[in-house]
Protein backbone atom coordinates (compact mmCIF):
# COMPACT_ATOMS: atom_id res chain seq x y z
CA UNK A 1 0.00 0.00 0.00
CA UNK A 2 1.22 3.83 -0.51
CA UNK A 3 1.15 5.40 2.22
CA UNK A 4 0.00 8.31 0.69
CA UNK A 5 -3.04 6.91 0.27
CA UNK A 6 -6.47 8.11 2.39
CA UNK A 7 -7.94 4.88 4.19
CA UNK A 8 -12.11 4.88 5.49
CA UNK A 9 -12.44 2.54 8.25
CA UNK A 10 -16.18 1.93 8.18
CA UNK A 11 -17.33 0.39 11.66
CA UNK A 12 -15.21 1.19 14.98
CA UNK A 13 -15.26 -1.28 17.78
CA UNK A 14 -13.20 -2.55 20.20
CA UNK A 15 -11.79 -5.28 17.79
CA UNK A 16 -11.63 -5.06 14.65
CA UNK A 17 -12.29 -1.67 13.47
CA UNK A 18 -10.13 -0.15 16.47
CA UNK A 19 -7.14 -2.68 15.33
CA UNK A 20 -7.28 -1.87 11.29
CA UNK A 21 -7.08 1.76 12.18
CA UNK A 22 -4.12 1.92 14.93
CA UNK A 23 -2.37 -0.75 12.54
CA UNK A 24 -2.83 1.51 9.39
CA UNK A 25 -1.93 5.11 11.06
CA UNK A 26 0.81 3.48 13.22
CA UNK A 27 2.01 2.73 8.97
CA UNK A 28 1.74 6.30 7.99
CA UNK A 29 -1.28 6.57 6.83
CA UNK A 30 -3.89 8.78 6.65
CA UNK A 31 -7.05 7.37 8.32
CA UNK A 32 -10.47 8.07 9.24
CA UNK A 33 -13.20 6.07 10.62
CA UNK A 34 -16.76 6.52 10.80
CA UNK A 35 -19.70 4.50 12.66
CA UNK A 36 -23.47 5.50 13.31
CA UNK A 37 -22.98 5.54 16.59
CA UNK A 38 -22.75 9.08 18.33
CA UNK A 39 -19.37 10.22 19.85
CA UNK A 40 -20.35 9.87 23.21
CA UNK A 41 -21.45 6.08 22.49
CA UNK A 42 -17.86 5.53 20.62
CA UNK A 43 -15.72 7.51 23.42
CA UNK A 44 -14.61 4.80 24.98
CA UNK A 45 -12.98 3.21 21.55
CA UNK A 46 -12.09 6.83 20.42
CA UNK A 47 -9.81 6.70 24.04
CA UNK A 48 -7.78 3.81 22.61
CA UNK A 49 -7.66 5.09 19.15
CA UNK A 50 -3.97 6.45 17.74
CA UNK A 51 -4.57 10.46 17.92
CA UNK A 52 -3.83 11.04 14.46
CA UNK A 53 -7.16 9.02 13.31
CA UNK A 54 -10.10 11.33 11.82
CA UNK A 55 -13.37 10.20 13.56
CA UNK A 56 -16.99 10.63 11.98
CA UNK A 57 -19.46 9.73 14.59
CA UNK A 58 -23.06 9.58 14.06
CA UNK A 59 -22.71 9.46 10.11
CA UNK A 60 -22.09 6.85 7.38
CA UNK A 61 -23.69 8.36 4.49
CA UNK A 62 -22.21 8.05 0.93
CA UNK A 63 -21.43 12.05 0.87
CA UNK A 64 -18.36 11.08 3.23
CA UNK A 65 -16.68 10.17 0.24
CA UNK A 66 -16.00 13.22 -1.19
CA UNK A 67 -13.01 13.43 0.88
CA UNK A 68 -11.87 11.03 -1.99
CA UNK A 69 -10.80 7.85 0.01
CA UNK A 70 -8.29 5.78 -1.80
CA UNK A 71 -9.20 2.58 0.20
CA UNK A 72 -12.11 1.50 2.34
CA UNK A 73 -11.77 -1.08 4.87
CA UNK A 74 -14.63 -2.59 6.16
CA UNK A 75 -15.44 -4.20 9.64
CA UNK A 76 -17.22 -7.84 9.39
CA UNK A 77 -20.25 -6.26 11.31
CA UNK A 78 -21.33 -3.44 8.93
CA UNK A 79 -23.06 -5.23 5.85
CA UNK A 80 -21.77 -4.24 1.97
CA UNK A 81 -25.03 -3.61 1.08
CA UNK A 82 -25.27 0.05 3.02
CA UNK A 83 -25.41 2.70 0.38
CA UNK A 84 -21.94 4.33 1.67
CA UNK A 85 -20.54 0.76 -0.07
CA UNK A 86 -22.81 0.47 -2.54
CA UNK A 87 -21.47 4.42 -3.63
CA UNK A 88 -17.60 3.52 -2.92
CA UNK A 89 -18.44 0.22 -5.26
CA UNK A 90 -19.63 2.59 -7.92
CA UNK A 91 -16.97 4.99 -7.69
CA UNK A 92 -14.18 1.91 -8.21
CA UNK A 93 -13.20 2.34 -4.47
CA UNK A 94 -11.75 -1.12 -3.50
CA UNK A 95 -13.33 -2.64 -0.26
CA UNK A 96 -11.45 -4.68 1.59
CA UNK A 97 -12.18 -6.75 5.19
CA UNK A 98 -9.21 -6.52 7.83
CA UNK A 99 -8.40 -9.92 6.89
CA UNK A 100 -7.24 -8.76 3.72
CA UNK A 101 -5.49 -5.62 5.04
CA UNK A 102 -3.44 -7.81 7.54
CA UNK A 103 -2.59 -10.13 4.85
CA UNK A 104 -0.71 -8.06 2.90
CA UNK A 105 1.42 -7.52 4.92
CA UNK A 106 2.26 -10.71 6.13
CA UNK A 107 4.84 -13.11 5.49
CA UNK A 108 4.26 -16.49 7.84
CA UNK A 109 2.25 -19.35 7.15
CA UNK A 110 -1.53 -19.44 7.16
CA UNK A 111 -4.08 -22.10 8.78
CA UNK A 112 -7.81 -19.99 7.94
CA UNK A 113 -11.05 -22.05 9.36
CA UNK A 114 -14.74 -21.03 8.43
CA UNK A 115 -17.84 -23.04 8.85
CA UNK A 116 -21.44 -22.58 10.80
CA UNK A 117 -20.00 -24.52 14.19
CA UNK A 118 -16.83 -25.40 15.90
CA UNK A 119 -14.40 -22.45 13.95
CA UNK A 120 -13.28 -21.15 17.80
CA UNK A 121 -12.86 -24.92 19.09
CA UNK A 122 -11.10 -25.79 15.66
CA UNK A 123 -8.81 -22.76 15.70
CA UNK A 124 -8.00 -23.12 19.25
CA UNK A 125 -7.30 -26.64 18.95
CA UNK A 126 -5.25 -26.50 15.76
CA UNK A 127 -2.86 -23.97 17.22
CA UNK A 128 -2.50 -25.92 20.41
CA UNK A 129 -2.01 -29.11 18.02
CA UNK A 130 0.71 -27.37 15.80
CA UNK A 131 2.51 -26.00 19.27
CA UNK A 132 3.01 -29.58 20.45
CA UNK A 133 4.92 -30.08 17.15
CA UNK A 134 7.03 -27.38 17.33
CA UNK A 135 5.70 -24.93 15.24
CA UNK A 136 5.30 -20.92 16.12
CA UNK A 137 1.76 -20.96 16.00
CA UNK A 138 -0.58 -17.48 16.96
CA UNK A 139 -4.92 -18.28 17.07
CA UNK A 140 -6.18 -15.06 15.63
CA UNK A 141 -9.42 -13.95 13.83
CA UNK A 142 -12.93 -14.28 14.62
CA UNK A 143 -12.62 -15.58 17.86
CA UNK A 144 -11.34 -11.95 19.32
CA UNK A 145 -7.78 -11.12 18.65
CA UNK A 146 -8.10 -9.38 15.43
CA UNK A 147 -5.36 -10.96 12.45
CA UNK A 148 -4.20 -7.55 11.78
CA UNK A 149 -3.01 -6.76 15.73
CA UNK A 150 -0.71 -9.76 15.76
CA UNK A 151 0.55 -9.45 11.64
CA UNK A 152 3.70 -7.16 12.60
CA UNK A 153 4.96 -10.22 15.13
CA UNK A 154 4.89 -13.13 12.88
CA UNK A 155 7.46 -14.52 11.59
CA UNK A 156 8.11 -16.01 8.34
CA UNK A 157 8.21 -19.52 9.72
CA UNK A 158 5.04 -18.70 11.96
CA UNK A 159 1.73 -19.71 11.75
CA UNK A 160 -0.91 -17.43 11.69
CA UNK A 161 -4.19 -19.84 12.15
CA UNK A 162 -7.29 -17.79 11.87
CA UNK A 163 -11.10 -18.31 12.82
CA UNK A 164 -12.52 -16.61 9.46
CA UNK A 165 -16.40 -15.56 9.36
CA UNK A 166 -18.31 -15.21 6.55
CA UNK A 167 -18.44 -11.36 6.79
CA UNK A 168 -14.84 -11.44 7.25
CA UNK A 169 -14.67 -13.67 4.12
CA UNK A 170 -16.67 -11.05 1.80
CA UNK A 171 -14.25 -8.63 0.97
CA UNK A 172 -10.99 -10.69 0.77
CA UNK A 173 -8.86 -10.36 -2.76
CA UNK A 174 -5.79 -11.72 -2.81
CA UNK A 175 -5.64 -13.82 0.53
CA UNK A 176 -4.77 -17.59 0.43
CA UNK A 177 -4.00 -19.76 3.32
CA UNK A 178 -1.42 -22.73 3.08
CA UNK A 179 -4.62 -24.71 4.45
CA UNK A 180 -7.93 -24.27 4.83
CA UNK A 181 -10.83 -25.87 6.83
CA UNK A 182 -14.65 -26.09 6.67
CA UNK A 183 -15.59 -27.29 9.39
CA UNK A 184 -19.65 -27.63 8.36
CA UNK A 185 -22.63 -25.55 6.78
CA UNK A 186 -25.82 -25.12 8.29
CA UNK A 187 -28.28 -22.17 7.91
CA UNK A 188 -26.96 -19.03 9.60
CA UNK A 189 -27.22 -15.33 9.33
CA UNK A 190 -30.00 -15.83 6.67
CA UNK A 191 -30.90 -12.15 7.75
CA UNK A 192 -27.88 -10.83 6.14
CA UNK A 193 -27.87 -12.94 3.13
CA UNK A 194 -30.31 -13.90 0.50
CA UNK A 195 -30.15 -17.88 0.53
CA UNK A 196 -27.93 -20.30 1.71
CA UNK A 197 -26.38 -20.47 -1.53
CA UNK A 198 -25.25 -16.94 -0.87
CA UNK A 199 -24.18 -17.60 2.60
CA UNK A 200 -21.93 -20.82 1.16
CA UNK A 201 -20.40 -19.00 -1.51
CA UNK A 202 -19.11 -16.59 1.04
CA UNK A 203 -17.73 -19.01 2.96
CA UNK A 204 -16.30 -20.58 -0.12
CA UNK A 205 -14.13 -17.30 -0.79
CA UNK A 206 -11.49 -19.07 1.82
CA UNK A 207 -10.75 -20.89 -0.89
CA UNK A 208 -10.73 -18.89 -4.02
CA UNK A 209 -6.78 -18.08 -4.13
CA UNK A 210 -5.53 -21.89 -3.40
CA UNK A 211 -3.51 -23.29 -5.92
CA UNK A 212 -2.39 -27.23 -5.83
CA UNK A 213 0.20 -26.35 -3.68
CA UNK A 214 -2.25 -25.54 -0.62
CA UNK A 215 -4.52 -27.81 1.14
CA UNK A 216 -8.38 -27.84 2.01
CA UNK A 217 -10.34 -29.62 4.51
CA UNK A 218 -13.38 -30.26 4.24
CA UNK A 219 -16.23 -32.75 6.42
CA UNK A 220 -17.57 -35.16 4.24
CA UNK A 221 -20.68 -35.80 6.45
CA UNK A 222 -22.07 -32.44 5.75
CA UNK A 223 -24.59 -32.98 2.86
CA UNK A 224 -24.75 -29.48 1.87
CA UNK A 225 -21.56 -29.75 1.34
CA UNK A 226 -21.11 -32.52 -0.55
CA UNK A 227 -23.56 -31.42 -3.09
CA UNK A 228 -22.45 -27.92 -3.48
CA UNK A 229 -18.95 -27.80 -2.92
CA UNK A 230 -17.22 -26.21 -6.52
CA UNK A 231 -14.21 -27.68 -8.33
CA UNK A 232 -11.31 -26.46 -6.25
CA UNK A 233 -7.16 -26.47 -7.14
CA UNK A 234 -5.87 -27.21 -4.07
CA UNK A 235 -5.66 -30.88 -2.17
CA UNK A 236 -8.26 -32.03 -0.99
CA UNK A 237 -8.68 -34.10 2.51
CA UNK A 238 -11.77 -34.86 3.80
CA UNK A 239 -13.01 -36.12 7.20
CA UNK A 240 -15.71 -38.24 8.72
CA UNK A 241 -17.44 -39.87 11.64
CA UNK A 242 -19.77 -42.13 9.21
CA UNK A 243 -17.42 -43.51 6.34
CA UNK A 244 -13.91 -43.90 5.55
CA UNK A 245 -11.76 -40.81 4.73
CA UNK A 246 -8.50 -39.21 5.00
CA UNK A 247 -9.54 -38.96 8.58
CA UNK A 248 -12.26 -40.88 10.25
CA UNK A 249 -13.99 -42.05 13.33
CA UNK A 250 -14.29 -45.94 13.69
CA UNK A 251 -14.97 -47.92 17.29
CA UNK A 252 -13.68 -44.83 19.09
CA UNK A 253 -10.50 -44.64 17.67
CA UNK A 254 -9.31 -41.30 15.18
CA UNK A 255 -7.66 -42.52 12.62
CA UNK A 256 -5.65 -40.78 9.21
CA UNK A 257 -5.04 -42.57 5.95
CA UNK A 258 -2.71 -40.33 4.68
CA UNK A 259 -0.13 -41.88 2.80
CA UNK A 260 -2.08 -45.01 2.51
CA UNK A 261 -1.51 -46.28 5.64
CA UNK A 262 -3.68 -46.35 8.40
CA UNK A 263 -2.45 -44.22 11.74
CA UNK A 264 -4.63 -44.64 14.56
CA UNK A 265 -3.91 -41.12 16.19
CA UNK A 266 -5.88 -40.70 19.18
CA UNK A 267 -8.83 -42.20 21.37
CA UNK A 268 -12.18 -40.43 21.57
CA UNK A 269 -12.61 -41.40 25.11
CA UNK A 270 -8.91 -39.77 25.89
CA UNK A 271 -10.57 -36.11 24.83
CA UNK A 272 -11.33 -33.52 27.23
CA UNK A 273 -14.08 -31.96 25.55
CA UNK A 274 -17.09 -33.57 25.12
CA UNK A 275 -19.55 -35.30 21.94
CA UNK A 276 -19.37 -35.69 18.34
CA UNK A 277 -19.02 -32.81 17.40
CA UNK A 278 -15.79 -32.15 19.00
CA UNK A 279 -14.23 -35.30 17.26
CA UNK A 280 -14.69 -33.64 14.27
CA UNK A 281 -13.33 -30.68 14.75
CA UNK A 282 -10.22 -32.83 16.25
CA UNK A 283 -10.02 -34.65 12.84
CA UNK A 284 -9.60 -31.07 11.20
CA UNK A 285 -7.19 -29.90 13.72
CA UNK A 286 -5.20 -33.26 12.89
CA UNK A 287 -5.66 -32.78 9.17
CA UNK A 288 -4.61 -29.40 9.32
CA UNK A 289 -1.27 -30.28 11.61
CA UNK A 290 -0.41 -33.12 9.20
CA UNK A 291 -1.11 -31.31 5.76
CA UNK A 292 1.09 -27.98 6.70
CA UNK A 293 4.00 -30.69 7.61
CA UNK A 294 3.78 -31.85 4.67
CA UNK A 295 3.41 -27.96 3.12
CA UNK A 296 6.69 -26.89 4.74
CA UNK A 297 8.36 -30.37 4.83
CA UNK A 298 8.20 -30.85 8.39
CA UNK A 299 7.68 -34.45 10.30
CA UNK A 300 5.20 -34.12 12.70
CA UNK A 301 5.51 -36.41 15.86
CA UNK A 302 2.56 -38.19 16.37
CA UNK A 303 2.87 -38.89 20.53
CA UNK A 304 3.27 -35.33 20.27
CA UNK A 305 -0.33 -34.69 17.94
CA UNK A 306 -2.16 -37.64 20.71
CA UNK A 307 -1.10 -35.71 23.54
CA UNK A 308 -1.93 -32.23 22.48
CA UNK A 309 -5.58 -33.57 21.81
CA UNK A 310 -5.62 -35.01 25.18
CA UNK A 311 -4.51 -32.06 26.88
CA UNK A 312 -6.84 -29.55 25.02
CA UNK A 313 -9.21 -28.47 27.60
CA UNK A 314 -11.48 -26.66 25.06
CA UNK A 315 -13.20 -23.37 25.05
CA UNK A 316 -15.66 -21.61 27.71
CA UNK A 317 -19.51 -21.61 26.60
CA UNK A 318 -19.01 -24.38 24.30
CA UNK A 319 -20.90 -27.75 25.77
CA UNK A 320 -19.02 -26.28 28.89
CA UNK A 321 -19.96 -28.68 32.24
CA UNK A 322 -20.57 -25.71 35.26
CA UNK A 323 -21.38 -28.28 37.85
CA UNK A 324 -24.13 -30.40 39.62
CA UNK A 325 -26.87 -29.42 41.98
CA UNK A 326 -29.62 -31.62 43.33
CA UNK A 327 -28.95 -34.54 41.26
CA UNK A 328 -28.96 -32.28 37.97
CA UNK A 329 -26.23 -31.51 35.72
CA UNK A 330 -25.53 -28.15 34.72
CA UNK A 331 -24.58 -27.39 30.98
CA UNK A 332 -23.42 -23.95 29.48
CA UNK A 333 -23.74 -24.11 25.50
CA UNK A 334 -24.29 -20.17 25.20
CA UNK A 335 -22.11 -20.45 22.09
CA UNK A 336 -24.96 -22.31 20.13
CA UNK A 337 -26.45 -19.47 18.00
CA UNK A 338 -27.66 -22.17 15.57
CA UNK A 339 -30.04 -25.17 15.03
CA UNK A 340 -26.91 -27.38 13.82
CA UNK A 341 -24.84 -26.36 17.04
CA UNK A 342 -28.25 -27.10 19.41
CA UNK A 343 -28.04 -30.78 17.74
CA UNK A 344 -24.75 -31.25 18.40
CA UNK A 345 -25.21 -30.64 22.10
CA UNK A 346 -27.81 -32.80 21.98
CA UNK A 347 -26.17 -35.49 20.82
CA UNK A 348 -23.35 -35.14 23.24
CA UNK A 349 -25.49 -36.05 26.02
CA UNK A 350 -26.90 -38.63 27.61
CA UNK A 351 -30.32 -39.07 29.28
CA UNK A 352 -33.56 -36.90 29.54
CA UNK A 353 -32.52 -32.80 29.10
CA UNK A 354 -34.07 -29.40 29.86
CA UNK A 355 -33.79 -27.38 27.23
CA UNK A 356 -32.88 -23.45 28.23
CA UNK A 357 -33.29 -22.15 24.80
CA UNK A 358 -33.96 -18.62 23.20
CA UNK A 359 -33.02 -15.18 21.76
CA UNK A 360 -32.76 -13.17 18.92
CA UNK A 361 -33.44 -15.35 15.51
CA UNK A 362 -30.88 -15.50 12.69
CA UNK A 363 -33.37 -16.33 9.98
CA UNK A 364 -32.73 -19.99 10.71
CA UNK A 365 -35.74 -22.82 10.12
CA UNK A 366 -36.20 -23.86 13.50
CA UNK A 367 -38.71 -26.56 12.99
CA UNK A 368 -35.65 -28.38 12.04
CA UNK A 369 -35.41 -29.27 15.82
CA UNK A 370 -38.47 -30.61 16.10
CA UNK A 371 -37.26 -34.19 15.79
CA UNK A 372 -34.26 -34.06 17.77
CA UNK A 373 -35.99 -32.63 20.63
CA UNK A 374 -38.14 -35.51 20.48
CA UNK A 375 -37.18 -38.58 23.44
CA UNK A 376 -34.86 -36.43 24.55
CA UNK A 377 -35.36 -33.06 25.93
CA UNK A 378 -38.26 -33.74 28.20
CA UNK A 379 -38.91 -29.44 29.07
CA UNK A 380 -38.26 -26.70 27.48
CA UNK A 381 -37.48 -23.28 28.99
CA UNK A 382 -37.98 -20.19 26.72
CA UNK A 383 -36.35 -16.99 27.06
CA UNK A 384 -35.78 -13.92 24.64
CA UNK A 385 -37.69 -12.23 21.82
CA UNK A 386 -38.64 -15.52 20.30
CA UNK A 387 -40.05 -16.99 23.38
CA UNK A 388 -43.60 -16.91 22.35
CA UNK A 389 -42.77 -18.15 18.80
CA UNK A 390 -41.09 -20.76 19.86
CA UNK A 391 -43.86 -21.94 22.62
CA UNK A 392 -46.45 -22.05 19.06
CA UNK A 393 -43.67 -24.18 17.57
CA UNK A 394 -42.59 -26.59 19.89
CA UNK A 395 -46.33 -26.30 21.89
CA UNK A 396 -46.00 -30.41 22.21
CA UNK A 397 -43.34 -30.17 24.83
CA UNK A 398 -43.92 -29.33 28.38
CA UNK A 399 -42.27 -25.75 28.53
CA UNK A 400 -42.22 -22.52 30.61
CA UNK A 401 -41.40 -18.88 29.08
CA UNK A 402 -38.89 -17.09 31.57
CA UNK A 403 -38.47 -13.51 31.98
CA UNK A 404 -34.51 -13.62 32.70
CA UNK A 405 -31.63 -16.33 32.87
CA UNK A 406 -32.68 -16.34 36.85
CA UNK A 407 -36.26 -16.89 35.98
CA UNK A 408 -34.96 -19.55 33.21
CA UNK A 409 -32.86 -21.79 35.86
CA UNK A 410 -35.48 -21.12 38.26
CA UNK A 411 -37.96 -22.98 35.92
CA UNK A 412 -35.50 -25.59 34.81
CA UNK A 413 -35.28 -26.81 38.18
CA UNK A 414 -39.37 -27.23 38.19
CA UNK A 415 -39.27 -29.11 35.24
CA UNK A 416 -36.14 -31.44 35.82
CA UNK A 417 -35.94 -34.20 38.41
CA UNK A 418 -32.76 -35.97 39.32
CA UNK A 419 -30.31 -36.94 36.88
CA UNK A 420 -31.70 -34.70 34.21
CA UNK A 421 -29.19 -32.79 32.65
CA UNK A 422 -30.11 -28.71 32.25
CA UNK A 423 -28.60 -27.42 28.94
CA UNK A 424 -28.09 -23.71 28.29
CA UNK A 425 -28.07 -24.01 24.72
CA UNK A 426 -30.05 -21.25 22.72
CA UNK A 427 -30.16 -21.54 18.94
CA UNK A 428 -30.22 -17.85 18.81
CA UNK A 429 -28.36 -14.73 18.71
CA UNK A 430 -28.05 -13.05 22.25
CA UNK A 431 -28.28 -9.32 21.22
CA UNK A 432 -32.02 -9.36 22.60
CA UNK A 433 -30.74 -9.84 26.56
CA UNK A 434 -26.81 -9.99 26.48
CA UNK A 435 -23.87 -8.27 25.36
CA UNK A 436 -22.62 -11.02 23.28
CA UNK A 437 -22.64 -14.68 24.16
CA UNK A 438 -20.22 -14.93 26.47
CA UNK A 439 -22.20 -12.66 28.80
CA UNK A 440 -25.50 -14.74 28.29
CA UNK A 441 -22.70 -17.79 29.08
CA UNK A 442 -21.63 -16.12 32.30
CA UNK A 443 -24.83 -15.38 33.66
CA UNK A 444 -25.77 -18.57 33.53
CA UNK A 445 -22.75 -19.78 35.25
CA UNK A 446 -23.08 -17.10 37.94
CA UNK A 447 -26.97 -17.99 38.95
CA UNK A 448 -26.04 -21.71 38.68
CA UNK A 449 -23.21 -20.88 41.26
CA UNK A 450 -25.95 -19.03 43.48
CA UNK A 451 -27.95 -21.85 43.36
CA UNK A 452 -25.43 -24.28 44.50
CA UNK A 453 -24.30 -21.99 47.32
CA UNK A 454 -28.16 -21.84 48.66
CA UNK A 455 -28.49 -18.04 47.38
CA UNK A 456 -31.14 -18.17 45.41
CA UNK A 457 -34.59 -20.47 46.22
CA UNK A 458 -36.21 -22.23 43.53
CA UNK A 459 -38.63 -24.06 45.20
Amino acid sequence: MDKKKHILVVGLGYRTGLASANFLAGKGFAVTVCDMKSRDELMPVINKLDRNVHVIAGNQDPSILKNDFNEIILSPGVPQSIPLIQEAKNKGIPVLSEIELAYRHCTSHIVGITGTDGKSTTTMLTAHCLKAAGFDAHPCGNIGIPYVSIVDSLKKDSIAVIELSSFQLETIHTFTPDVAILTNLTPDHLDRYNSLEDYFAAKMNIAKNQDSGDYFIVNSDDEFIATHLPALKATRYSFSLQKEADCYFNGGGIYCTLDGRQQLIARADGLKILGLHNVQNAMAAILATLSLGKKIGRDINFKALEDALYSFEGLPHRVQMVGNFEGRAFINDSKATTVGAVIMALKSISGNVILIMGGRAKGDDYSRLKNYLKGKVIGLVLIGETKDEFAVLFNDIPHFKAHSMEDAVIKAMKLSTEGDTVLLSPACASFDMYKNYEERGNDFIEIVKRLKQGQLRWM
